[in-house]
Parts: structure tokens; C-alpha cells; sequence
């Protein structure tokens, strides 16, 4: 899998080769089809002014971050923060290679706790599905106010995973319909074994 190594933290090895499979292809048709519109929803909801600073949390590959980087022009700035030292990694190396370290800053935080990142510093702050794993939600809002700087915005995409499937019933490409006949199964068995186990106060 290209840029993988197998020596990287579970989540930059998923995001990095195990969700398209090592699989070039697919990886542009997923670009395509589905991660670039999302990313661009994003960025047009973010209003960016050229020289703006934009904050991307939860980074990851640098999807939003390097798409953000195309729109402010060479006076703008982007602060990569994630959790994974690898995928921070992973975006110093492809800002270097693209000329555009100068623009550039990248943090090791969470959503909910941005301490690396001074009050005020920035003009937009970006997410796209980070949320939805963090369990202090409203920490992380606070963060996000703590880091904007008067009339700032933040532009957020959060998947609601049911309403996620396509027309067939794949989710993300994928056919789960055996996936859920498999959970509902689980579900209806651990409903029956809850009624045979006497509870007691």
C-alpha cells in the first residue's frame, strides 16, 4: 500500500491504506465521488478569505487542510492538528513535497482539549467527521471558541450513519445488508438471554 508501512498507529493505518483496500482505484473513485464534494461543502460553508488561518482538526490525511490551502493563497496558513503523530507526519511530508511548509503548522491535539493552539489565533476552524469520536462534545465546541478570533467561523461535516446508504443499500460503497441481518440476530439473542438472568436490588 503506498505511504503505508505497517509500523504506523491503527488510525493512520486505516485512513492511509485499509479503507480503500491498497487499492489505487478505488481510492481516486472514493476521492471522486464522495471526500472531495464532502471537503469542498466544507470549505465553501467556511467563507475563507485569502491570508485567513484555517485550523483543521482531526486532520487526518490533510483532506480539508491542503483543499484549504488552495483557496487562501500564499498569505493564508493552516494548523493541522490530530491526535496521530503518523498522520501529522504523513501531512508534513506531502507539505514539504508540494512547497508548502511555509504555510503550514501541525499540532498533536484532540478536538477537546486544543491546548498547542494559542486563543484567538484563528479565523475558521474545520472539521469533518471528528465528532462523532469524541465523547466531550461541548469541550470541544469551547475549544473551537477559545482558538476563533471575533467573527470566526466554524464549518463542520458529521456523518449520520443511517443516512448514509446509497440507493442499493451500501454504505460507502460497501453492501452491509448482511451486516445488519447479523446485528439485528445479535440483538434479538441478547434480548432473550436478558430475560433468563434474574436481577436483584
Amino acid at each position: 500500500m503506498a505511504g503505508v508501512t505497517g509500523n504506523e498507529d491503527r488510525w493512520a493505518r486505516w485512513l492511509l491504506g485499509t479503507r480503500h483496500g491498497g487499492d489505487a482505484a478505488l481510492r481516486e473513485q472514493m476521492l471522486a465521488g464522495t471526500l472531495y464534494p464532502w471537503r469542498d461543502e466544507i470549505l465553501d460553508r467556511a467563507r475563507l478569505a485569502p491570508g485567513d488561518t484555517l485550523l483543521d482538526v482531526g486532520c487526518g490525511d490533510g483532506l480539508v487542510a491542503f483543499g484549504a490551502l488552495d483557496r487562501l493563497g500564499p498569505a493564508g496558513h493552516v494548523i493541522f492538528a490530530d491526535i496521530s503523530p503518523d498522520l501529522l507526519d504523513h501531512c508534513r511530508a506531502a507539505a514539504a513535497a508540494e512547497g508548502l511548509l511555509g504555510q503550514c503548522s501541525f499540532v498533536r491535539a484532540s478536538a477537546d482539549s486544543l491546548a498547542p493552539v494559542a486563543d484567538g489565533s484563528a479565523d475558521v476552524v474545520t472539521t469533518r467527521s471528528v465528532l462523532i469520536y469524541v465523547k466531550d462534545k461541548a469541550a470541544a465546541l469551547r475549544e473551537f471558541y477559545r482558538v476563533l478570533r471575533p467573527g470566526g467561523r466554524v464549518s463542520l461535516f458529521e456523518p449520520v450513519n443511517r443516512l448514509m446508504r446509497d440507493q442499493h443499500g451500501r454504505f460507502s460503497g460497501y453492501d452491509v445488508r448482511g451486516s445488519r441481518r447479523s446485528w439485528r440476530r445479535s440483538v434479538r439473542s441478547t434480548k432473550r438471554s436478558s430475560r433468563r438472568i434474574p436481577i436483584r436490588c
